[in-house]
């Protein structure tokens, strides 16, 4: 594996994983230190258990020390007196490079598309099934279609277990669809009816343009709610020529082509900054995202239903704590992880923000209560039925960016659908070629 395909591809996956990060950042800082082992094989010694030991963490989603002290810190270190934890961070050294350089790492933690580019590709991943089964964790606490992830990355094994997951919704403005006397969207509503909506929505009212509906489209096609694939995983060419991916192009192109509609205007940067687009969607929420203070007066609902899968939302979007292969501290990691997974910590995360990765209606609902923001509202609706984990390749963000611009072309340069989607196609083959000949040399 060249270091030069691997830096390539950490950037590209840092990018995106920004996405559901950027909301927590703050000031640059570094770590704590001090030494000790623990067994490899066998339960923990409960003496042994509060011998000093020094755990090295590798944050694959950016951020910094000040982020993590506030998201996780101050929760582990009294939870773990004779824990000292030393975190890296990729503004410090790549993790290719902070590996080269034979530091240890225990634990690594960030959003799952950082899995291939960042653990795989260096053969830091380390099946833990071995220290679930030694203590009886129980994976039915978790939402399914995070340990079905798991299950799918470790080929049948487990690799990490999850922290957070991202939210979805789909977010409006009160105030628009009060100025123009239109109904608010429920939950349940379909693609079809939003689309309707957006009609009504999309005007000019004096100097101002008003648009009815945004969407992140390339989230969404990563996370689509027919669990379709980009990339075949066996052969690592693109899946778009389908009828299946023909449907969601065309129910998204046909927003970005409404009377009116500048694509360029019609964002959800908008929607939160400027208060001219009607509603907008999330698929990777982090940190307790809301409209900006350009939108004093929202409410949220479900993602939009496709009339064939009702009920059925967007896949799950996850960050997990991984176990290093190279960990000389398996015991003492696990512990740490299962209490990231713990009922008393993901409480404290869900009500700051960050989405339980617990099967918990009940946590469900007490989603953002120490954020003010949240109050009154319709917080369930972030947390749907998830669709079925599609097959994840480390060729996710090729495919996807391919993907999003064969939308763009359709709905402003009058490309038709299917020649858009072969282009699309070939183009996501031929860098999916050069990269996998990249890695050969």
């Amino acid at each position: 594996m060249s270091k030069k395909r691997l830096v390539g591809w950490m950037s590209l996956m840092l990018a995106f994983v920004t996405v559901a990060t950027t909301a927590c950042g703050g000031s640059a800082g570094g770590g704590t230190n001090g030494d000790g082992k623990q067994s490899e094989g066998a339960k923990p010694d409960p003496q042994k258990a509060q011998e000093p030991i020094e755990l090295h963490l590798y944050s694959l989603s950016g951020q910094n020390m000040d982020w993590f002290d506030n998201t996780y810190g101050k929760y582990l270190y009294p939870k773990f007196p004779h824990i000292k934890f030393k975190v890296h961070f990729p503004s410090e050294s790549s993790i290719t490079d902070y590996i080269g350089s034979k530091g240890p790492l225990d634990i690594a933690f960030g959003a799952y598309t950082a899995f291939h580019s960042q653990l795989l590709n260096l053969n830091l991943q380390s099946d833990i099934s071995d220290l679930i089964k030694r203590d009886k964790f129980d994976l039915n606490r978790i939402e399914p279609t995070v340990v079905e992830l798991q299950r799918q990355l470790a080929n049948g094994g487990i690799y990490g277990l999850p922290a957070f997951v991202g939210t979805s919704g789909l977010y409006y403005n009160k105030d628009l669809f009060d100025k123009f006397a239109v109904p608010y969207p429920k939950d349940g509503i379909t693609w079809d009816e939003v689309y309707d909506l957006a009609v009504k929505l999309t005007r000019k009212d004096g100097d101002t343009q008003y648009y009815g509906f945004a969407n992140d489209n390339n989230s969404y096609l990563q996370v689509n709610q027919y669990s379709l694939d980009l990339v075949d995983p066996k052969t690592f060419k693109a899946s778009f020529e389908t009828d299946g991916w023909k449907k969601i192009v065309q129910t998204l192109t046909k927003f970005m082509t409404i009377p009116g509609v500048d694509v360029a205007q019609a964002t959800v940067a908008n929607f939160n900054t400027k208060g001219t687009v009607a509603m907008a969607t999330n698929y990777t929420g982090c940190c307790g995202f809301t409209p900006g203070e350009a939108v004093k007066n929202w409410g949220v609902v479900r993602i939009p239903d496709f009339p064939d899968i009702r009920g059925v939302g967007p896949q799950v979007f996850p960050n997990y704590w991984y176990m290093s292969s190279i960990s000389k501290n398996r015991d003492a990691a696990f512990e740490v992880m299962k209490f990231i997974i713990s009922d008393e910590f993901q409480a404290s995360l869900n009500a700051r923000g960050l989405a339980t990765a617990l099967n918990n209606p009940k946590m469900y609902a007490e989603y953002g209560k120490d954020l003010p923001k949240y109050t009154g509202q319709n917080v369930t609706a972030l947390f749907p039925k998830h669709a079925k984990m599609s097959n994840i390749t480390e060729y996710q963000i090729i495919a996807s960016g391919q993907l999003n611009a064969a939308l763009t072309n359709i709905a402003t340069k009058g490309v038709d659908i299917n020649t858009a989607l072969r282009e699309a196609a070939e183009a996501t083959n031929k860098k999916i070629e050069e990269a996998r000949a990249t890695a050969k040399k």
